[in-house]
């Protein structure tokens, strides 16, 4: 056991995928349903009044109105959708997790709201001209290697139609905090296992804010699996230049997609482009 923990924990190179699922394993989908749908925290989605800020900013912007067309990439369990969608939006959510899918559609139902869900890896993008709003929430662009961060970059400036925009925010480097932030802990139950496992947690860093919180989870000798969540941070100078080279122009930024002043301790980025020219 102390060999494979010594492997599971090393250094990474960048963007190396963990080697057990996440968003499609049963047990962890279940566990990030719940802190999804949980109003008491901002682990997986933002707070009810939050998300209400956010809304209420696109609709002050003109973005969201009675008709637009709305795509809402990585959408969860549809808490922004469900929001737009009683506006009058025509919203289409396209997510991995079949469990957040299905939440989503029982809710839409139970509204009476008609929310297009579809179970599609958002990096498969292909609508051309098809929405007025493109829009993706909680940084998932932060997460991408540069290769597939500009290829959903440039397949979202297709799906937008004549005057559409893309909203969109990124983690920053004031998320990163500073030191080794290496934890260990035994939990009985939680997010990664429903019984007793060990968590050895540790944050790698790299250079061009790239860092890494990697998560070794291990129930025996024989179970031990490594999680990766990776994430590239911005700042208003280093995202506008990234944009630019998928052809869109930023029209405008903010410390949230709520539209709060940006600021340089801001811990999110928030944009609005559209396609230059």
């Amino acid at each position: 056991m102390p060999t494979d923990l010594a492997a599971a924990t090393a250094r990474p190179e960048p963007f190396a995928p963990g080697d057990g699922p996440f968003w499609d394993d049963p047990y962890i989908a279940t566990q990030l349903l719940a802190a999804h749908l949980d109003p008491s925290h901002d682990a997986a989605s933002r707070r009810p009044a939050e998300l209400d800020r956010t809304v209420a900013h696109l609709t002050a912007l003109g973005l969201a109105r009675p008709g637009a067309r709305v795509l809402d990439l990585g959408c969860g369990p549809g808490l922004i959708a469900q929001r737009l969608a009683a506006l009058g939006c025509r919203v289409t959510g396209v997510d991995l997790s079949a469990g957040s899918l299905a939440h989503a559609r029982r809710a839409a139902d139970a509204a009476g709201l008609e929310i297009e869900y579809r179970q599609q890896d958002f990096r498969t993008l292909d609508e051309p001209g098809r929405f007025d709003l493109v829009l993706q929430a909680y940084g998932e662009l932060s997460t991408f290697p540069d290769d597939v961060r500009d290829d959903v970059l440039g397949r979202a400036r297709a799906a937008l139609a004549p005057g559409g925009a893309l909203v969109l925010d990124v983690s920053t480097p004031a998320q990163a905090g500073t030191g080794p932030q290496d934890e260990w802990a035994v939990a009985d139950g939680g997010l990664w296992r429903p019984g007793r496992h060990l968590v050895l947690a540790r944050t790698h860093r790299y250079p061009g804010d790239v860092r890494c919180r990697q998560y070794t989870v291990a129930t025996g000798a024989d179970d031990v699996t490594t999680y990766r969540m990776w994430f590239r941070d911005y700042v208003p100078q280093t995202l506008t230049p990234v944009l630019a080279g998928a052809g869109l122009r930023v029209d405008a930024h903010w410390a949230s997609l709520s539209g709060d002043p940006w600021h340089a301790d801001a811990e999110w980025l928030a944009v609005l482009a559209r396609p230059a020219g």
